[in-house]
């Protein structure tokens, strides 16, 4: 039977492998590998900005290829090189490999991406182009939110995809009997890439903050069963898109997502009742505008469909990710009055031009004006320094400090040459230009020059929110007021506190932590478990604790998934255990306990043996 009168399994398969590796992989595994690998924030931008930068040219590099190889060709290439480097990030752990491997995921992303979207037509006949990009896309989303593949580790994000790639390659598409291509839609070509750059720039912004807050992921894919749904609404909204595309709609689909987009990021960001609403409309929101994504490069006449795809996916695509990372990191929220703008920016841009001079020009320069802009802009937000890009943030967080009279506790001086450098150090001059200085007389609480270095993001927010979560004999006070509304005041004064001392080097007492240890005790670590850890870990390491849901760290459950950041370590087992227990394990919501003694650290390393599988 002619595949004209199937469905198009071939290339509905290509297109899903390629959404797979991208969201599953590039966007969570690796980036989790990085942060894991690497943990200072300046060094995992560095490599995200080489994926970037290699996604961008490769978008171009390869809209030239198609008109010299065929797509057919270049869509098995990219393939082929996605699980390539899926499989070869698992061996690289230093700054240079993962930097390598970062600009091979963007390359190969980008050739595919552009190769499978500009040769559309080609591999799916014209009749069925949306509804194939609709099945595969929604595919793609609901096996990325299986509760199995979003919570696993960053090798299982990287497997699943590669293997997935070989599949695909296997059953590679093939050029299929176009027959009769339907009428290309009018070439409104620079208001279209303004749409998507829009869409993409929001939804990375909204995705970012969403995951660096444990609040709005409970919200929105906190739990298995908000991630099934999540992935249901995801299928549903992309096959409808696809449908919708097919019958003509074009630009209403992916305008259609910016709506969804305008009610669904108010309601997350105010939180209450309501908000619980915001997470299938977000969701349908980023299927409507993927699936159009896939499809409208191929619905065109100027530029020829390879240049559509290889601008929209290199500007809107990439860019727009940078964009849009680099206000969540600036800002940690979405502006009302951006928003708005972005709304204006879109009906500006289907105003039609008057005069056909003027559309000309448009169409001819706008693209490569709207590159060099986009690009300065793009570059400069990934390459900027982590302890500079939420500056603002962290001079708003350093007067909520002062304004919630957090100096009257806490002090900011780690005495050299004492004990402190065991428990807060290393020692670091006194910045005697601060005003007001934030040294600090009295410890009612552990002193905090270099809490950034030993303490999450995550970590912070909720110990705010509820010290005794975290700490149960704790005598600080909750400051869950400063998260009410907007919960700007508390993110800013998480900033501050996460600037603190971040990037610091090892303090002395790393070395003790690496000498030999005393016999520990099974029993007496059991009980100090039970009353340290367990309200993170749960009562028998299975990741329970009450803390545990608030973190949002799927690596408590030390009997699932036992001593991930140990794995592949030439480090002997209990000192790596009494490294972390000791020290912590940033960035991950696992915290120091720096005022555990030797005996008593040697006694947990004991008990926490006993738990992992």
């Amino acid at each position: 039977m002619s595949e004209r009168k199937t469905f198009p399994w071939r290339g509905a398969l290509a297109i899903a492998a390629t959404y797979v590796a991208f969201l599953l992989f590039a966007q969570f595994g690796f980036l989790a590998q990085l942060q894991r690998d690497l943990g200072d924030a300046g060094r995992v931008r560095m490599a995200m900005a080489a994926m970037g930068i290699a996604g961008l040219a490769a978008s171009l590099g390869t809209a030239w290829l198609l008109g010299r190889i065929p797509g057919v060709r270049l869509i098995r290439m990219g393939l082929g090189g996605v699980a390539a480097v899926a499989i070869l990030s698992l061996a690289c752990h230093g700054l240079p490999g993962l930097m390598a491997t970062a600009a091979g995921i963007g390359a190969s992303l980008g050739l595919l991406t552009v190769a499978v979207a500009a040769s559309l037509p080609e591999i799916v006949p014209p009749e069925w182009t949306g509804r194939a990009a609709g099945v595969a896309t929604g595919t793609a989303y609901s096996l990325s939110n299986m509760p199995a593949l979003f919570e696993g580790s960053p090798a299982a994000r990287a497997l699943f995809p590669a293997a997935l790639a070989v599949v695909a390659l296997i059953f590679a598409p093939r050029s299929v009997d176009a027959g009769p291509r339907p009428r290309p839609q009018e070439n409104l070509f620079v208001s279209i890439l303004i749409t998507f750059l829009v869409l993409i720039w929001l939804d990375s912004a909204a995705f970012a903050i969403v995951q660096g807050s444990p609040e709005l992921k409970a919200l929105t894919w906190g739990g298995p069963a908000r991630q099934l749904v999540q992935g249901s609404v995801h299928a549903a909204a992309a096959i409808a898109a696809g449908v919708l595309l097919d019958l003509g709609f074009g630009i209403s689909v992916p305008l259609a997502a910016w709506g969804l987009f305008a009610v669904a990021f108010p309601l997350l960001q105010h939180g209450g009742a309501a908000a619980g609403w915001a997470g299938p409309l977000y969701a349908a929101g980023i299927s409507l505008y993927s699936t159009a994504l896939v499809v409208m490069p191929s619905r065109g006449a100027r530029p020829s469909p390879r240049w559509r795809a290889g601008l929209l996916y290199g500007i809107a695509g990439w860019l727009g990710s940078a964009l849009g990372v680099g206000m969540a990191q600036d800002q940690g929220r979405i502006p009302g009055w951006f928003l708005l703008a972005t709304g204006a920016a879109l009906a500006l841009a289907w105003v039609r031009p008057s005069g056909e001079a003027l559309r000309k020009a448009a169409h001819l320069y706008g693209p490569a004006l709207g590159l060099g802009a986009a690009g300065v802009l793009g570059i400069w937000i990934q390459a900027e320094p982590a302890e500079e890009g939420g500056a603002a943030a962290v001079a708003r967080g350093r007067r909520v400090y002062v304004e919630e009279g957090c100096i009257h506790c806490h002090s900011q001086y780690v005495r050299p040459g004492s004990r402190d450098e065991d428990l807060w150090g290393p020692y670091r001059p006194l910045d005697r230009s601060a005003r007001p200085p934030l040294i600090g007389v009295r410890r009612q609480g552990p002193d905090l020059l270099n809490v950034g270095a030993r303490r999450s993001a995550r970590w912070h927010e909720v110990h705010l929110r509820d010290p005794r979560a975290l700490t149960s004999e704790s005598r600080m006070p909750s400051y869950a007021h400063l998260f009410a509304g907007d919960g700007r005041r508390g993110r800013d004064l998480v900033a501050y506190l996460s600037s603190l001392g971040a990037g610091a080097a090892p303090r002395p007492a790393v070395t003790r932590a690496a000498s030999p240890l005393p016999r520990g005790d099974v029993a007496r670590g059991a009980a100090l478990f039970a009353s340290t850890c367990a309200t993170c870990h749960g009562p028998s390491g299975g990741g329970d604790g009450p803390a545990a849901k608030a973190l949002g760290d799927p690596y408590v459950d030390l009997r699932r998934h036992g001593f991930r950041a140990l794995r592949g370590s030439s480090e002997p087992l209990d000192q790596g255990l009494a490294r972390i227990i000791r020290h912590g394990l940033p960035p991950t919501p696992m915290p120091s306990h720096e005022w555990l003694g030797d005996q008593q650290v040697a006694d947990l390393v004991a008990f926490v043996k006993t738990l992992a599988k």
